[in-house]
């Protein structure tokens, strides 16, 4: 291409991106969004990294016209942004496919938190020209508890042979619109081979090229949101390590002892000595720890094993480096939510990119997480969106977030953990599903991140497609006992106050201390004419919901109702009971149908714990609804796609409305939770607070 030919293109597809990005701002509402013209010397827009503490790293990159450059930058108040401090950044040379650049980065320390402004300049010439000034917030401070947001994505940054992506392109901006403070990574950051040409440029188009810095992708959230990424097997290989070097995360890395650099990995299960960037840092915004980890492979470099063990050989044995540090850091942090970040699943319902069984379970890494404490685990590696229950007490909710704009997989066959999963079939232009989930029936619907909002030790996960359509949203209550990773219920009583004061309404029910599962107290319903009962109404509506309670029957002549379910009019949504004849039993409300069981309710007490789930798609009626006793999944009395109507959980009942029964039954450790809870998880989250 002739160099005048080359300077067009330039200008046209800046002139393209100064219209994307007008646009984002707009919808954004930040002052700082990039708008109107830049200069044609710049090759990548302006972007965030390393934000941690009172720092944050600005970079970009330009052609090789000039050897200096600056950024200025300075607070953003009342009378607008204030450019009062210059500094001035490093550079590095990297080619783009056959182009020379340089990359640039400046890494600033700020004087207290905030919003802060900047602008990029080259020999004296501003790179944003007519532009308004980008805008930042500095992280969360440690031990501030007022909400704040961070995205999550992984196995972005691919176009097709024409160059193009229009489902990551949307994506992009709905990263931009979401407003989250930072966005965090699980890996396979840039197709196929994560290399500087994949990353590209302003400029560059076509097959394999700026899936990244092309002026759709990263491009336009990157002047205000800050990255931190994790490795995945995309990229992982070879000396240069374009990851490393374009998103620097120096503050991260030393602050927590991490590690960030090329390694040379010798000689696991028969494998082939290989270079492969080592990463693995841990930072803290808030409340919050956050780790992002290092689980991935070379794929070709199989040896006797396959990338799996490989990785959990060479990572997660006891001893490894990155093992090592991994103990120290949650051990010197046990006292708040944590969050991991890493690119091979614990646990996933795909046929190509399985669950890594060398990761997950007690004795792996999974067990590691979930001993000290960490809540939420997020994975990428298959090209799709699931959300897994807690494999068993004590161990951490897992997300599959693997729809950032790679080539999209299906979803299935569905595991008895996977609580919403959807995936999409591209040669067949079919979706599935699992879980509470419908067949999606578009890629749109599957391409995804996650905004993550943080309130207190409250999280919820709010899944948004590629047009802005959120679905499987969560929220989870967090103890912040270390070692308590399960969610904790957002409202409990284990009636160790004495009385029925924790709930909306009560009749039938006395509160007394010699028949007690936990504690000094339970609640009890000794009745020759029912209408024994408790009913709790929610702060919020749930879609998906788990009621749980501790219940003994000292006897009965008939029927005895335990635990319902109700919406926000006060309808009975569904309920579990016992028969005159001890066998348990569910009760769906929408279809009005009774399912019995075999299992036999023996003397003594029981954990009960009811799950209903309702697709949130509009115009559907299905759903899950579950049952555990004693922890244990009761299999005929559950149903992945149950007919369970469309109102929210509103209420939660423990006990018996119905009058004319006679029976004596005690209650104790009641809770209600977006997630499922370990018979256990009860009476210690009531350690934390009795009624929420």
């Amino acid at each position: 291409m002739s160099t005048s030919l080359r300077r067009g293109l330039r200008a046209a597809i800046i002139a393209i991106l100064a219209a994307v990005l007008v646009l984002v701002g707009a919808g954004t509402g930040r002052a700082g969004s990039v708008a109107s013209a830049m200069d044609a010397h710049l090759s990548r827009a302006p972007y965030l990294t390393d934000l941690v503490g009172l720092g944050v790293a600005v970079n970009f990159a330009t052609d090789r016209s000039a050897t200096n450059a600056t950024v200025t930058y300075g607070p953003v108040t009342t009378s607008g942004c204030t450019l009062s401090a210059t500094l001035v950044p490093s550079r590095r040379s990297i080619t783009v496919g056959t182009v020379g650049e340089y990359q640039w980065t400046a890494h600033l320390s700020l004087p207290t938190a905030g919003t802060y402004c900047y602008r990029v300049f080259l020999a004296g010439t501003d790179l944003l020209a007519g532009s308004p000034s980008p805008t930042f917030v500095t992280q969360q401070q440690p031990g501030d508890t007022s909400p704040f947001s961070f995205d999550v994505m992984g196995d972005w940054g691919m176009v097709n042979a024409a160059g193009t992506n229009p489902d990551a392109a949307n994506l992009m901006s709905q990263v931009a619109a979401s407003g989250a403070r930072f966005m965090v990574t699980v890996g396979d950051n840039g197709y196929p081979s994560g290399n500087q040409l994949n990353y590209g440029d302003l400029q560059q188009t076509g097959a394999s090229t700026s899936a990244i810095f092309g002026s759709q992708f990263w491009t336009v959230p990157s002047p205000t949101t800050p990255i931190f990424t994790a490795a995945g097997n995309h990229g992982l290989s070879g000396t240069s390590h374009t990851d490393i070097t374009t998103w620097t995360q120096d503050a991260a890395v030393a602050g927590s002892n991490g590690r960030y650099q090329d390694d040379v990995y010798c000689c696991v299960n028969g494998t082939i000595s290989a270079h492969y960037a080592s990463e693995w840092y841990a930072f803290t915004a808030g409340g919050a720890r956050f780790y992002v980890l290092d689980a991935a492979w070379g794929d070709t470099n199989k040896g006797t094993a396959t990338p799996y063990a490989n990785d959990a050989a060479a990572h997660w044995a006891p001893g490894d480096p990155e093992y090592q540090w991994l103990l120290a850091d949650l051990a010197s942090h046990p006292s708040q939510l944590k969050f991991a970040f890493f690119h091979y699943p614990l646990y996933v319902d795909n046929p190509t990119e399985s669950s890594d069984t060398f990761l997950s379970g007690p004795n792996n890494l999974e067990g590691v997480l979930g001993s000290h404490g960490v809540q939420i685990v997020f994975n990428g590696h298959a090209h799709l969106y699931q959300r897994n229950l807690p494999s068993a007490p004590g161990m951490p909710i897992s997300y599959v977030t693997g729809g950032g704009g790679g080539s999209l997989e299906p979803v299935g066959p569905c595991s008895t953990i996977d609580a919403y999963a959807r995936g999409w079939s591209p040669s067949k232009s079919t979706g599935s599903a699992c879980g509470a989930a419908t067949r999606p029936v578009a890629g749109s619907q599957v391409y995804h991140f996650l905004k993550v909002t943080v309130s207190g030790t409250q999280v919820t996960v709010a899944p948004t497609d590629s047009l802005g359509r959120t679905f499987d949203v969560q929220t989870y209550q967090f103890p912040l006992a270390a070692g308590q990773p399960t969610a904790g219920p957002v409202f409990a009583d284990d009636f160790e106050a004495g009385n029925m004061g924790a709930w909306s309404s009560s009749a039938g029910l006395s509160v007394e201390s010699d028949w007690v599962h936990g504690g000094s107290h339970a609640a009890r319903g000794n009745t020759t004419n029912g209408a024994t009962y408790a009913k709790k109404t929610l702060l919020s509506q749930y879609a998906d919901g788990y009621g749980q309670v501790w219940f003994a029957i000292a006897s009965q002549q008939a029927q005895v109702n335990l635990l319902r379910l109700r919406d926000a009019s006060g309808a009975s949504l569904a309920y579990a009971y016992v028969t005159a004849a001890g066998h348990l039993g569910i009760h769906n409300d929408r279809t009005g149908s009774s399912v019995t069981s075999s299992v036999t309710v023996t003397p003594g007490w029981h954990a009960l714990e009811v799950h209903r789930a309702v697709d949130t798609t509009p115009g559907t009626a299905t759903g899950r609804l579950e049952v555990w006793l004693d922890g244990v999944p009761v299999a005929s009395l559950s149903s992945a796609a149950a007919d369970v109507g469309t109102a929210p959980i509103a209420a939660l009942q423990i006990g018996d409305t119905q009058t004319g029964r006679t029976y004596d039954v005690a209650f104790d450790d009641a809770a209600f939770a977006p997630s499922w809870m370990s018979p256990d998880v009860v009476a210690s989250s009531n350690a934390v607070a009795s009624v929420r």
